[in-house]
């Protein structure tokens, strides 16, 4: 499996749609369009102004570009609730406009839907399907080390997945099980000489099993297996392979403190190429928030898992750790803090890389339907090859509107 594609702010312009100034929460529902049909429509939009000192994580022997930018991102969000039935549709563009680099301009879009149907108490099932227009940043993804120097544009991909789940036991019970299924296509549309070789396919079967305790928490035991078949062959060899991951775990609802999820298990990798090593080892992901004050949180998060390079190598087992402090300093005010790292250990080359993520954020939610935001994020890569080392600044203000 790739690394996971990043859907640039698309997502978080649709749910920045339904955040709210904490006075009018009692109001959630002030910038929705009801229509008598009963559909809900929240349309909303964002707009963004950065500056970036190394648009192309260029490393310390490469020429660095900066520039201000802008980003336009207009979303829509339509909900239909009938009966015990949920309908969501999201759509939304993103464009990005650099002031002083001109091919590194983009233009993504999303248009994803999906359901939620609870057919009794003891039956309910869901399903989703997506479309995603993206890109990767020139001197990323697959171009990763490069520092843009073989690019004009962007490297542009589309996207599209299906998926749905089937839950049976009922909520009031202790036992209840989920099954689940999903496939997803990534295509590369530019560059072909090189992207060619990445376009693959992912197919997800799994299922879950949930033993709820009288504490709002619940034990699990969740096993997923993950297919992937690229369209052709690589030239280093084979990449096809199938990673099975087991997880045994634990997760809880809000309390007076905390709420969250720890899981830990195994994970197996196995390649359709002999001469590919396979991974076998310890996997896990918890992610827990703990509130001190009702006006202040810490989130902590950790995984380790495998995952597909996008260049040269067998595979990637990838390490992280996340904390991230949000305080309201007052009903207009909050702020946040951020700090991430991932460790990035190669197998089939001799390469160990470590990202570090730096994150300051502060929001003012000037009325109900504007709110702005400034900060910085600051990312510091370090690598035994010195090719892949970069450093990047990325300061922001952005206005996020709705009706």
């Amino acid at each position: 499996m790739n690394v996971p594609f990043k859907l640039s702010c698309m997502s978080i312009a649709v749910a920045s749609m339904l955040i709210v100034n904490p006075i009018l929460a009692a109001d959630e529902k002030a910038g929705v369009i009801r229509t008598e049909s009963g559909i809900d429509f929240t349309p909303g939009l964002n707009t963004g102004l950065k500056y970036d000192d190394n648009i192309t994580s260029a490393n310390a022997a490469s020429e660095k570009f900066d520039s201000w930018a802008i980003t336009v991102t207009p979303a829509l969000q339509a909900e239909l609730i009938d009966g015990q039935t949920v309908f969501t549709v999201d759509a939304a563009l993103e464009y990005g406009d650099y002031f002083s680099s001109s091919d590194d301009n983009y233009l993504d879009g999303l248009l994803k839907a999906k359901a939620e149907v609870d057919v009794n108490q003891s039956r309910r099932f869901g399903f989703d399907v997506a479309y995603i227009v993206g890109h990767e940043d020139r001197g990323s993804g697959i171009f990763e080390g490069t520092s843009g120097a073989d690019q004009n544009e962007p490297n542009a991909y589309n996207i599209a997945s299906v998926g749905g789940y089937y839950e049976y036991g009922a909520k009031t019970t202790p036992a209840r099980i989920r099954a689940n299924a999903s496939y997803l296509t990534k295509e590369y549309s530019n560059f072909e000489t090189i992207t060619q070789f990445r376009n693959y396919d992912d197919t997800n079967v799994g299922a879950t099993f949930y033993y709820d305790t009288q504490a709002s928490t619940s034990i699990l035991l969740d096993f997923q297996s993950v297919d992937t078949a690229y369209d052709m062959v690589d030239p280093t060899g084979d990449r096809d392979n199938k990673t099975n991951t087991a997880l045994l775990g634990v997760e809880w609802a809000a309390t007076a403190a905390t709420e969250g999820s720890i899981k830990v298990g195994y994970q197996q990798k196995s390649f359709d190429n002999n001469d590919r090593e396979d991974f076998n080892g310890l996997s896990w992901d918890a992610k827990v928030t703990w509130k001190p004050l009702t006006y202040s949180a810490f989130d902590f998060s950790t995984g380790r898992a495998s995952r597909d390079p996008n260049g040269v190598g067998d595979f990637i087992r990838g390490t992280s750790y996340g904390i991230k402090w949000h305080h309201e300093w007052s009903e207009l005010f909050t702020s946040s803090l951020g700090f991430k790292q991932v460790n990035d250990d190669y197998t089939g080359l001799d390469r160990e890389d470590k990202s570090k993520v730096y994150q300051v954020g502060v929001n003012y939610y000037v009325t109900r339907w504007l709110t702005l935001n400034t900060g910085v994020d600051i990312f510091e890569i370090d690598s035994t090859d010195s090719q892949f080392a970069y450093d990047r600044n990325v300061y922001f203000i952005k206005a996020e509107m709705t009706l």
